[in-house]
């Protein structure tokens, strides 16, 4: 028997890899290591658990199951464990794996593998009940109804991954969801680039697996960055933890492209597949568009070669199952005062496509850390508003600040000197009563405290 031993001595592999015989030919493959303990107690069939996590198939454990003619995939039987349990099943060939429901009809039921045996199910009844894998193009109502059901019931679970240091963003963008495409823009030199690294580092760190693509800003000089908001202080200026942090921020599921300025979409979007295949990546962010079709557009029209490639994002998206952000700059005689969806540089094709659309801009005058990033399109819940956030030079991170207070103008009804002692009095008072009030950015008043 050939034993399974992981690429990277320093990574997990696969649990309980040592009970499947050279004969055998079924094998049973969970999310967390108990589960696996529980399977193949109770159905005698050699069972595994993920080294990794319940989301991610390494390569070196994908050529360890290639021997075995069945897989049983069994996950958690939630939303992620049905999506993650699709994706490993085509990535280890359809034709071979069934899927494991441990739920079956019954919404309240376990979970997992583990909680049934606790609960006194019979794992072998769950076993025998597994499905093939539809193919991904052709559905019926009937593969749709527990989805249907589940989204109408559960809301907030498929909000999506949540960001933990913008609290405030969530209640708008609803959380990073697979299949969708957000473009994020904003004025030349206002952070974007900080703001989506900061993002998809904060994704990356709740176990998103994330691939960044970096055209117009050397790896190095963003994953430095990236370490800085990590760290959440800057690592130049503490060089003595450097090591410490490194070792950190290598845990993380975070992998960059090795591409830098002009590319062809068609050699990004064969990377994109194979990351998703090899490392299980869940987030893809192309910064910038504009830098990676700089010289692409030769012999055509450069707004119907962006278009081709927001198109081909949007399909891969869909297909891949996977949240896609891009980086697009505005048009350059577009009136910072003036921005809104229809200022994104290209055709409109490029925001029709998009999910979701956000635009980053400056608050103040250009010596100001605040900024307000806008959500003014959202085709998951129709959510749009401002989240307004303030950039930290020691950290080179945003935090969340309270949007900022205007004073709405008095208008002069009469001149004072015309007013009796009594009159100018009452006039006083309310002129300071309404100095007090103070209006958000979109000239709401905000209540008093």
């Amino acid at each position: 028997l050939e034993m399974y031993v992981p690429v990277d001595e320093a990574q997990p592999g696969l649990f309980g890899f040592h009970i499947a015989g050279p004969d055998s030919s079924d094998v049973i493959l969970t999310s967390h290591e108990l589960d696996a303990v529980a399977a193949y107690q109770e159905t005698g069939v050699a069972a595994v658990s993920l080294p990794r996590g319940p989301y991610q198939l390494p390569l070196d454990a994908m050529r360890a199951l290639e021997r075995f003619e069945r897989v049983y995939v069994w996950l958690d039987d939630d939303h992620q464990g049905e999506e993650a349990a699709k994706l490993i099943a085509r990535k280890l060939g359809v034709d071979r794996c069934q899927i494991v429901r441990t739920r079956g009809n019954i919404p309240h039921g376990p979970r997992s593998a583990s909680i049934a045996l606790a609960r006194g199910y019979n794992l072998s009844d769950i076993l025998e009940q597994a499905q093939p894998v539809q193919h991904d193009k052709v559905l019926d109502f009937s593969a749709l109804r527990e989805a249907v059901k589940f989204e109408v019931t559960n809301p907030d679970l498929i909000r999506g991954v949540e960001s933990k240091e913008l609290p405030g963003w969530n209640a708008i963008y609803k959380g990073l969801r697979p299949g969708e495409l957000t473009i994020l823009s904003g004025p030349t030199g206002c952070g974007k680039t900080t703001v989506i690294s900061q993002m998809s580092l904060d994704f990356c760190k709740s176990g998103v697996s994330t691939l960044w693509g970096s055209f117009e800003i050397p790896n190095v000089r963003l994953a430095t960055r990236m370490m800085s908001q990590f760290a959440k202080r800057n690592i130049a200026q503490n060089v003595a933890e450097i090591d410490y942090w490194s070792r950190k921020f290598e845990q993380l599921p975070m992998y960059f492209l090795k591409f830098h300025g002009s590319t062809n979409p068609d050699t990004v979007l064969e990377t994109m597949r194979h990351a998703v295949y090899a490392y299980d990546v869940k987030h893809i962010v192309i910064d910038n568009l504009q830098f990676m079709m700089s010289m692409q557009a030769k012999g055509i029209d450069k707004y119907d070669a962006q278009d081709a490639a927001i198109a081909t994002f949007r399909q891969f998206a869909t297909d891949e199952n996977v949240h896609i952000t891009v980086v697009a700059h505005l048009r350059k005689d577009q009136p910072s005062a003036d921005v809104d969806i229809n200022s994104i540089f290209g055709s409109a094709k490029v925001t029709q496509e998009a999910d979701n659309v956000v635009i980053l801009q400056r608050q103040g005058n250009s010596d100001s850390m605040v900024r307000c990033i806008n959500v003014v399109k959202n085709r998951f819940d129709g959510t749009l508003g401002k989240v307004f956030i303030e950039y930290d030079r020691d950290t080179m991170a945003f935090t969340e600040v309270p949007p900022p207070r205007k004073r709405k103008g008095l208008k002069i009804v009469k001149s004072s000197s015309r007013l009796s002692m009594a009159d100018r009095l009452v006039a006083e008072m309310e002129a300071d009563a309404a100095s007090q009030r103070a209006v958000d950015a979109d000239g709401n008043e905000i209540p008093s405290s």
